[in-house]
Parts: C-alpha cells; sequence; structure tokens
C-alpha cells in the first residue's frame, strides 16, 4: 500500500510541467510531522514524507520581494496544504517562515509554522522542519 502511495506522489509531481529556464531545487529534510524529501520549481514546492507517509504542496513567497527590501533575501514564508498519515489521514492548512543560508549549488534551510488540522479533530500544531536543498 505505501509504495502503491509513493508511485501516486511520484506521478502527481512529473504531471507538473518541467520548464528548463525555471529554478529547480531537489531537497531531503527532517521535520515533524515528516521527513522525506522535497522538489521545488521556482515558488512551487512539493514534499513527500517518507517515515511517517505524508505529501505537501506550498506556494513560497520571498520576503525581499515582498516588501522590497533586498537585506531580507535568506527569508521566505510559505503558504499550502499536506496529507499526513500517521495510523489515521490528517488533512492541514499550513503555513510558515523559513530562512535559507545557500552555498554555491547546496542550500541549508530551517522552516517553523503553524498547521491547522482540519479533518475529524480540529487541531493547530507548531511544525518545523531542517533541510538541505541542491540546485540544478
Amino acid at each position: 500500500m505505501t509504495k502503491l502511495k509513493i508511485n501516486i506522489m511520484f506521478t502527481l509531481l512529473l504531471i507538473y510541467p518541467f520548464n528548463s529556464f525555471s529554478k529547480q531545487q531537489v531537497a531531503i529534510f527532517l521535520g515533524s510531522p515528516m521527513s522525506g524529501f522535497q522538489y521545488q520549481q521556482d515558488d512551487l514546492r512539493f514534499s513527500l514524507g517518507l517515515k511517517d507517509f505524508g505529501f505537501a504542496f506550498d506556494q513560497v513567497f520571498r520576503v525581499a520581494e515582498l516588501l522590497q527590501k533586498p537585506e531580507l533575501d535568506p527569508l521566505y514564508v510559505y503558504l499550502g496544504a499536506q496529507l499526513v498519515d500517521d495510523n489515521k489521514h490528517k488533512v492541514a492548512v499550513r503555513s510558515g517562515i523559513g530562512f535559507q543560508q545557500p552555498f554555491d549549488k547546496v542550500t541549508l534551510y530551517a522552516e517553523l509554522g503553524p498547521s491547522l488540522y482540519v479533518i475529524e479533530d480540529v487541531d493547530l500544531k507548531l511544525e518545523a522542519s531542517l533541510g538541505l536543498k541542491i540546485d540544478f
């Protein structure tokens, strides 16, 4: 069953049109409620949790562009949704703030933000992740 879920998520990632002129990144991340892999193209990000199966998609906004302040370039905010399966399906609307530090083609990042779970129980949880992105 888990293999089927992973295949469905990878298929969804492949359906998204790849543009050779856009910035693409892959990442490995550790966090709560899931840890796994991410794919980001420009400002759209897809996450696949492997330990506790989950899937998330986010729209990422650079704070420097939003506020027109170049000194805030390492900061970004995100807004999206996630589905996490840890013994029962949980759907959440999520948002947060992140910090990233690029080193050539590798970027270290950390994120923190609330997730509002809306299926079965309404619950608000503070979630965080730490990861490593690779540009290609």
